[in-house]
């Protein structure tokens, strides 16, 4: 049969199969671009499936979005917990870490104190039994009792001295104060000089000028005190027979430098880089903690400071850097 050309017929339309599983494929950008075409299109069955994908697709992402905010709030209440969580474990072990310090350095300071009492309790008791065999020889005159009166009394008040200085290294103040650095270093070592003098260690003093700094002077005579007694120990450990500490301090621009240096050998390089961390101590087992060292860099931190330390050719250099405050 011959199609008539002059005879109207219904234009036949097509419709794809699975237009809404068609249409799902499409991206965002393709599927609002079929929206507008179809918008001007005189059948409507194509725009409303679209637009149904369309608010489907809208619908589910706001729901996903709505899930994605609830878990990140979720997720955000759980970080911050945790880190409430985490911070509360740091302060209770440096809280920890600080009585363990304190309780190592009383343990040292008394055995300072036992040294620095027994030159004087010694000399006391020669004293006695001196004077005992004097006055049986008939030597005993006004002017020997003066004498001796005279030394006693300056060997006891070196005993009282030792025992102000070693109360008042433990009085806790928290208020900061005005202390010269000089003072404070010969503060340490009326308490430790009897126990160096023993163990044959020489501390040279290099700073003639003093420097005023502001702080809590007895954290500051803790951190020196850490600082040297490792170097004590250093020496004891590797048997140094010529035995030196020397310390200095100076006012560099805006800061203040406290150098301690030793000749005891140095700090093994396997530990030197977390010789500041908590339980880390190039002592044998059972002969120290590693406490001293991490409570002097938070002291150094409260100083608004650093602590630092460098191996030299013949033993260790601390350094203590202190930023001056300028108002």
């Amino acid at each position: 049969m011959i199609n008539n050309p002059f005879i109207k017929t219904e234009p036949i339309i097509k419709r794809r199969k699975n237009p809404e599983g068609e249409y799902a494929n499409l991206d965002t950008s393709e599927l609002l671009d079929a929206v507008r075409k179809s918008a001007h299109s005189p059948h409507r069955a194509d725009l409303d499936l679209l637009l149904d994908v369309f608010l489907t697709r809208y619908d589910k992402r706001q729901s996903d979005l709505e899930q994605s905010r609830a878990d990140l709030d979720s997720l955000n209440k759980n970080l911050e917990q945790r880190i409430e969580e985490e911070i509360q474990l740091r302060e209770e072990n440096h809280k920890m870490y600080e009585q363990q310090a304190k309780m190592a350095a009383m343990g040292e300071m008394m055995d300072a104190v036992a040294h620095q009492w027994k030159q004087p309790l010694n000399a006391l008791s020669l004293m006695g039994d001196l004077l005992k065999e004097e006055y049986s020889a008939g030597n005993v005159d006004q002017a020997y009792i003066d004498e001796m009166t005279g030394l006693a009394q300056a060997q006891i008040e070196h005993m009282v001295n030792t025992l102000t200085e070693f109360r008042n290294f433990f009085r806790p103040k928290d208020k900061a104060e005005s202390f010269g650095i000089k003072r404070c270093i010969q503060s340490v070592m009326l308490l430790v000089n009897d126990e160096f003098m023993q163990n044959n260690i020489n501390i040279h003093i290099k700073a003639q000028k003093e420097i005023l700094l502001t702080g809590i002077e007895n954290e500051f005579k803790h951190l020196i005190l850490n600082i040297i007694n490792n170097a004590k120990d250093a020496f004891n450990e590797r048997d140094i027979k010529q035995r030196d500490i020397y310390i200095d301090f100076y006012q560099e621009d805006n800061h203040i430098n406290l150098e301690i240096e030793d000749n005891a050998g140095g700090i093994p390089e396997d530990v030197i880089h977390d010789i500041f961390k908590p339980e880390v101590t190039t002592k044998p087992e059972g002969k120290g903690t590693g406490i001293g060292l991490y409570m002097s860099m938070q002291i150094a931190n409260k100083l608004n400071g650093s602590l630092s330390v460098t191996n030299t050719d013949k033993g260790a250099r601390f350094l203590l850097e202190i930023l001056l405050h300028h108002y």
